[in-house]
């Protein structure tokens, strides 16, 4: 079997993928075909065949160029699946599933196996060019996949009901490795003291993951005790850092960076924030859940109402704070309703324990084992 994605960076989907190859390395024989050699999680390397087959630059991936390469990695790829007697390809994030299902238009006769992990009418902004092409190349060659996999309900809703496609499809949501999530909450904390009520925060510090909502919120209560950790790195840091400062709450917003483990501090806190505009099926969330921290989100596309209410409601939306039956979710972008639900949480302990136990229950739903056994029955079909 192949799995094609663009590298292994820290970041969501590319967790995802080293689980799955950490899961199935022993059963299957995996071959890791990249487009950037970047490899940043632990991978049994004696145990795979890892194939590079670009050089692609990770902060252009939507240049014209990489979208014109297509044609040729794929064919590259094609050349190497034909050599290995590979029968299934695998692949993860829009490039490398362009690339994969280019394969069909080259007459490779195997199986096309793609997950879907953000929500694609999020993505693509149809009113600039590189939103118009990859709605385009999704309408056009999602099609030759046999099946796609989307981490969430709303994915799927959202590529049959805008894009369209009549694709076999296959939910499998995010997993979370509980058993070595609780070894990583016992580690010890050097760099922060949780003297006040802290609320974390974990996101790369990009636009859509909006962190200016966090700084808008904490500015409407300021005058309460509390601290915000903000977990991450990225192209906006600098921004939200003098954002921060503008707006007299440095004293408020803890900027630590990057952490390999993010566990022990979303442990400690008294309550977890995700405010994203947009999302596949957010890790962090989940994480904060099988922690026992209790967790406001943003009401985005797609991901936190699955998680929080438990079900998938085709355009439904909050109004206000909505209390659910595993955390609060708020609309998107709504300072006011995230202050007002930051100070719900502070002041209500018995929310936050309500929270805390079901939290944890809900994320066993989630469970690495459980995860693997739906991707081993999908992959055993073929």
């Amino acid at each position: 079997m192949a799995i094609l994605i663009n590298a292994l960076e820290v970041a969501g989907a590319e967790k995802v993928i080293a689980q799955m190859i950490n899961s199935f390395y022993t059963v299957f024989d995996i071959h890791l075909i990249l487009l950037n050699n970047t490899i940043e999680f632990e991978l049994p390397v004696n145990d795979i065949t890892i194939k590079t087959i670009d050089n692609s630059n990770l902060t252009k991936r939507k240049s014209a160029r990489e979208i014109l390469k297509i044609p040729l990695l794929s064919y590259r790829l094609k050349k190497y699946l034909q050599q290995h007697n590979i029968e299934i390809c695998f692949s993860a994030l829009n490039r490398s599933n362009y690339i994969n299902c280019f394969l069909r238009i080259l007459n490779w006769k195997g199986t096309i196996l793609i997950s879907e992990r953000s929500h694609t009418s999020s993505a693509y902004n149809p009113h600039t060019f590189a939103g118009k092409t990859g709605r385009f190349l999704v309408k056009k060659l999602y099609p030759f996949a046999n099946v796609i996999v989307p981490n969430s309900a709303g994915i799927q809703y959202d590529l049959t009901t805008n894009f369209q496609l009549a694709n076999q499809f296959c939910v499998i949501n995010n997993p979370v490795n509980i058993t070595r999530q609780q070894k990583e909450m016992c580690e010890p904390v050097e760099d922060f003291t949780f003297q006040s009520f802290t609320f974390s925060h974990v996101a790369r510090i990009e636009k859509g993951k909006n962190h200016a909502l966090v700084l808008q919120a904490t500015a409407k209560i300021k005058h309460r005790n509390f601290k915000v950790l903000l977990i991450g790195q990225g192209p906006q840091e600098e921004n939200i850092k003098a954002m921060a400062h503008k707006m007299g709450i440095s004293d408020k917003i803890v900027f630590l960076g990057y952490r390999s483990n993010v566990v022990k501090y979303v442990a400690r806190s008294q309550c977890h924030l995700l405010t994203s505009d947009s999302e596949g099926f957010p890790n962090a969330l989940l994480e904060a859940l099988a922690c026992g921290t209790p967790v406001i989100s943003t009401d985005c596309p797609t991901g936190p109402r699955e998680l929080l209410a438990g079900t998938f409601a085709p355009g439904k939306h909050c109004v206000g704070i909505e209390k659910n039956n595993y955390g609060l979710l708020i609309p998107v972008n709504d300072a006011a309703a995230l202050a007002e639900a930051m100070v719900m949480m502070m002041d209500k302990e018995t929310l936050r324990s309500h929270y805390a136990a079901v939290g944890i229950n809900r994320a066993k739903d989630f469970d690495l084992s459980i995860i693997m056994k739906q991707y081993a029955d999908l992959l055993n079909q073929f």
